[in-house]
């Protein structure tokens, strides 16, 4: 996703390692022994690098909570290696390996080629995002997301809920991931209503954290008459809930919803947030330290509807029930084959395939 992100922005921040009951410089302690194609390799640390930070509720967090979660359960040692940024990463890396990182997850489609460079120069086993042709035996994994069906999944819900049939999508972006969303969700909006308009506006190029360009953005839409917002962003997503706050508070408004990508923000905004997608790592992540012990690491890993990978996050109670039923229908038509979502991720070939279901 890229899914994710291909952010081309750099963000000028150092990386912090959070390391659970470690004690003690990372870089004075053991590296990593080499893992060896076909060899069985315990590992006693998982770390992940992601390039924001852990508590954005978003991309960073979703993979930083799994990660203390997988290895919670496994009994070994989690490290965060947050705010890494999209510069060169390798001092990280080095540091994490000099920890004693059994396996390291680099969370950004950024991280595509120093990571399988650091694993070949080191021997310790990463994994990567968006880069198949990276994976190496015992040393490289890739991470995939069917993410365009949990997007359909979010259109059809949008299509049963929009009383004004506008709905908008705002996007912080147009990476990989971003795209395959798009045109997944443009096709449940179709498929759900078919007499819906769909409004599509990108803040900015790499703009996931510009926040104000998101509220300016959004505002513009809610103005076109759209009262479902689903938007992508990360950081940026704050400025579109915003803008949906106001907009509902304002007298005689007509309510508006907001379907976020990536993370769980109702506690905070469950008054504008009708749903979101959630991106669930752990599967994945157990998976790796599972092949890493039985010697067979260095696949694609995908995360998709049916395994639960991705999903959306639970629908509010008080939702009705005919868009309950419609939203588990299509779920339904997913896991068993007969609904196939397309997977476009050029952003070229996603405008064209938007403009074809929603004709100007």
């Amino acid at each position: 996703m890229n899914r994710h992100r291909g952010r081309l922005g750099i963000i000028a921040a150092s990386a912090v390692l959070v390391q659970a009951t470690l004690s003690g410089s990372i870089l004075a302690q053991d590296a990593t022994p080499a893992a060896t194609p076909g060899a069985g390799v315990t590992v006693e640390q998982i770390a992940v690098v992601t390039p924001s930070a852990r508590t954005n509720q978003g991309w960073d967090q979703q993979a930083a909570d799994a990660v203390d979660s997988v290895a919670a359960a496994a009994g070994i040692e989690p490290v965060v290696a947050e705010n890494g940024g999209y510069d060169d990463i390798t001092p990280i890396l080095r540091d994490l390996a000099a920890g004693g990182a059994g396996l390291i997850i680099c969370h950004a489609s950024g991280y595509q080629t120093v990571c399988p460079e650091f694993a070949a120069e080191s021997g310790v086993p990463v994994a990567v995002i968006e880069n198949p042709g990276a994976v190496a035996p015992g040393l490289v994994a890739d991470i995939e997301t069917q993410a365009q069906e949990v997007a359909y999944l979010a259109g059809v819900l949008a299509g049963n809920t929009t009383e004004t049939g506008t709905v908008g999508v705002v996007v912080s972006g147009e990476p990989p991931t971003w795209n395959y969303m798009t045109v997944g969700f443009a096709e449940g909006l179709k498929a759900a209503n078919a007499d819906a308009t769909m409004l599509y506006s990108v803040i900015g190029e790499a703009a996931y954290d510009d926040a104000a360009g998101a509220k300016r953005v959004t505002e513009q839409q809610l103005a076109a008459d759209a009262d479902v917002i689903f938007g992508m962003g990360d950081g940026a997503s704050f400025g579109m809930i915003q803008a949906i706050e106001e907009h509902n508070a304002a007298e005689g408004a007509t309510k508006a919803w907001f379907i976020d990508v990536i993370g769980d923000k109702k506690v905070e905004h469950g008054d504008v947030l009708l749903s979101s997608v959630l991106f669930d790592y752990t599967g994945i992540y157990t998976q790796m330290l599972d092949d890493l012990a039985a010697g067979t690491f260095g696949d694609i890993y995908t995360m998709d509807v049916q395994n639960g990978g991705v999903r959306l996050l639970d629908l509010p109670e008080d939702l009705a029930q005919e868009t309950k039923d419609a939203v588990a229908e299509a779920e339904a038509a997913i896991v068993d084959g007969s609904l196939t979502v397309s997977a476009i991720s050029d952003a070229e070939e996603m405008k064209a395939k938007v403009a074809e279901l929603f004709p100007e």
